[in-house]
């Protein structure tokens, strides 16, 4: 389950301080090892002028200029295949005075990471979360799905609470705090994350409920529909290259689905060459279309 991770410390870390002892100590892709930062990223949120400076340094910054960073987001700093920001939970009365949009948050939305990630609470009561696990790898991907959620804990995550999310296997939903919170995340980056599925899930069903829009696989897709829409010669070979080797499988079937939006007369030969795919979700949609074309 998402590990909670006592580590009660007095220390206060600098950001450049955490960052250089990540560099020399801790292997990103080893889980434990990142758990074992815990009580250096503990201090770190015992800076208690850390976020308010950093605020302060984009307030003085991007009034001056016409781009302004998400009100939720407040970035803290970056290392290689890391990087560590601050989150924003607005509290109910935020939002239900219409400050803030709920959509921004995943309030009251399950979902995972594909990500590890590691997070403490840092200033106000903190939200609720309810946690679950899943296996990443029996799920094939069709929205709707069914998914085997087993519930693991409710609680209440609060100031110097430690937690560690492990990548595709955690899945949580947040309720928001009585009063507005902040968070301190250690984000891991490496370059694996980039074609690893995301979702929302619907807790009720236990099903696929859908992909966030900000994932980068979803925001191939979207390129691949419009390529699909406006392409040339050129365009068609790259879709062809991307669907026979990428390795994220909404980006093959995305490229497939471009190929036969743009050459409608050679869609039964190219959604057959995706029937072959290795993945179910590629290959079952494939048969689909394959099986429409028949009718």
């Amino acid at each position: 389950m998402a590990l909670t991770i006592p580590c009660n410390t007095a220390r206060v870390v600098g950001v450049d301080e955490f960052i250089d002892y990540v560099h020399s100590s801790v292997d990103l892709r080893d889980q434990d090892s990142i758990a074992a930062a815990a009580p250096m990223f503990r201090g770190l949120a015992n800076d208690r002028e850390l976020v308010v400076r950093q605020i302060n340094r984009q307030v003085k910054t991007q009034f001056k200029s016409q781009a302004v960073a998400s009100a939720q987001v407040i970035y803290l700093g970056e290392g290689r295949e890391f990087y560590l920001r601050a989150n924003v939970w607005p509290s109910n009365a935020d939002i239900a005075s219409g400050r803030v949009y709920q959509d921004q948050f995943s309030y009251h939305q399950g979902h995972d990471h594909n990500y590890n990630f590691m997070t403490v609470g840092y200033h106000g009561p903190g939200y609720v979360t309810e946690i679950y696990e899943y296996d990443h790898d029996q799920l094939e991907g069709f929205v709707g799905e069914p998914v085997d959620l087993r519930f693991l804990e409710r609680t209440h995550f609060t100031q110097g609470m430690v937690m560690l999310y492990r990548a595709s296997k955690d899945v949580h939903i947040q309720y928001p705090p009585d009063d507005l919170s902040i968070t301190l995340n250690f984000m891991i980056s490496t370059p694996e994350v980039r074609v690893r599925d995301q979702y929302f899930f619907d807790l009720a069903s236990k099903t696929l409920l859908d992909y966030p829009s900000e994932l980068d696989g979803t925001r191939r897709v979207s390129l691949l529909q419009m390529a699909g829409q406006v392409g040339d010669g050129d365009t068609r070979q790259l879709l062809d290259d991307l669907a026979r080797s990428h390795p994220c499988r909404r980006t093959r079937l995305g490229a497939y689905e471009a190929l036969a939006k743009m050459n409608p007369a050679e869609s039964a030969g190219i959604w057959e060459s995706a029937r072959r795919d290795r993945e179910p979700l590629v290959a079952r949609t494939a048969a689909g279309k394959l099986a429409a074309l028949s009718a």
